[in-house]
């Protein structure tokens, strides 16, 4: 296996190490043009330090999710792991790098917020899917192929892992406690310049072990007892970064916007996979300021000019408001005709979804696994986040406004 490498400075991590092989991966232009999505779309136009990239996020990522193979490594390489060799460990951390690092290069501009036009209904996986295939695929055969990993073993990664023997490895890269998560709360945190993202990461990575199900002979991702308050400070880290970040109101009118904008434009699908990662947010914003004049939604995203919300719900709403909230959408559009556009926003969010995938808690003594939900009164009652407003234009603002309060309070 070749050893050279470089170190990378990264804000979050300090030192990244990236070795040579896959720097031919990140040396490609489908790599490259991640240095052109930014990670949380057109949040910068409100937090002015959010310019970070899905380039960073990526290699955050890769690291760790290194870093948490090679804890699990340690800890259970002469118990649940003592049968694999050392060529299988040594493949299985190259393949899981390698994925952890394209894990995103299918995003199409601003990230989440361009999906609606960009990727449809296929969502960025699939395109992630074709860049490998189509794109990569010499790049991949030529390098990696020397230690057993061939392109397909990338592709089917991100559906299957390494199948199920070893299903706590695919764990590590996409589920409940994955290192995705792991970093871009740490990086948006740190990017925006809020604290709401911020956990022990080294105690969590600390914490974390596999189990394995003498039934099935499965081996899955678990986090010993003292792990649990490490675990819960990322849910709530989770929680709060999307109630006071990613649902904030003056932030999330601008993916309204932005989203309103390429539904009301000719921008097309691209079907050629080289067309496709044509495509980033400097050649989007060109387009932006090519239809400024004759679209309301451009001009106030590059004017800094956004609608306000003129009503908010409470950030958890029970079913019956939910209910009330489209019936006073309703309202609000007969009523307010004449007030141009208007726009719902409904922002929903599961802090986990832990009830339906139990994830296991070694006790101390070892003696037992339970289901995180029981160990954890935190995790188990926290609540899901059912937000919704309405956005105006200013003038209209304390109008509908006035009108909303009042029926939402009858």
């Amino acid at each position: 296996m070749s050893e050279n490498a470089v170190m990378l400075r990264d804000p979050v991590h300090g030192y990244i190490k990236v070795y040579d092989y896959e720097l031919d991966i990140i040396n490609t232009p489908a790599f490259q043009r991640l240095r052109n999505i930014k990670q949380l779309a057109l949040t910068y136009l409100v937090y002015h330090g959010a310019e970070h990239s899905r380039f960073g996020h990526s290699l955050g990522v890769m690291h760790l999710a290194t870093k948490v193979y090679d804890a699990l490594l340690e800890k259970h390489r002469h118990d649940i792991l003592k049968k694999w060799t050392d060529i299988e460990v040594t493949r299985n951390r190259m393949l899981l790098r390698l994925v952890a690092l394209l894990h995103d290069v299918g995003h199409p501009p601003f990230s989440h917020a361009g999906e609606s036009v960009f990727t449809g209904t296929d969502g960025h996986e699939e395109y992630t899917r074709r860049i490998i295939d189509e794109l990569l695929r010499p790049t991949i055969e030529n390098r990696y192929s020397k230690f057993g990993i061939k392109t397909n073993d990338v592709i089917d990664f991100f559906v299957r892992g390494l199948g199920v023997e070893a299903p706590f490895i695919k764990e590590i890269f996409s589920g409940e406690l994955d290192v995705d998560r792991m970093d871009y709360l740490l990086r948006d945190s740190l990017m925006c310049g809020v604290q709401y993202g911020q956990y022990d990461l080294e105690r969590l990575i600390h914490t974390l072990c596999i189990v394995k199900d003498e039934q099935t002979g499965t081996v899955r991702l678990a986090v010993e007892e003292g792990g649990i308050h490490s675990l819960e400070a990322l849910i709530l880290a989770r929680y709060f970064m999307f109630t006071q970040v990613y649902f904030y109101h003056a932030r999330r009118i601008y993916d309204l916007h932005l989203a309103r904008f390429l539904e009301t434009s000719d921008i097309k699908p691209p079907a050629d996979i080289t067309d496709y990662i044509a495509w980033d947010d400097i050649r989007l914003m060109s387009f932006m300021r090519d239809r400024k004049g004759d679209n309301d939604h451009a001009r106030r995203i590059l004017d800094r000019d956004s609608y306000v919300y003129a009503f908010q719900t409470p950030e958890h709403c029970s079913p019956e408001q939910r209910e009330r909230f489209n019936v006073l959408k309703s309202e609000v559009t007969h009523r307010f005709s004449d007030a141009g556009e208007i726009i719902f926003d409904a922002a929903e969010k599961e802090p986990h979804k832990f009830q339906r995938t139990d994830f296991p808690v070694v006790l101390r003594n070892r003696a037992s696994v339970v289901p995180v939900t029981r160990q954890s009164g935190i995790i188990a009652r926290l609540e899901s986040i059912r937000m919704y407003r309405i956005y105006v234009a200013r003038e209209h603002r304390s109008a509908v406004g006035d009108f909303a309060s009042r029926f939402w309070d009858e």
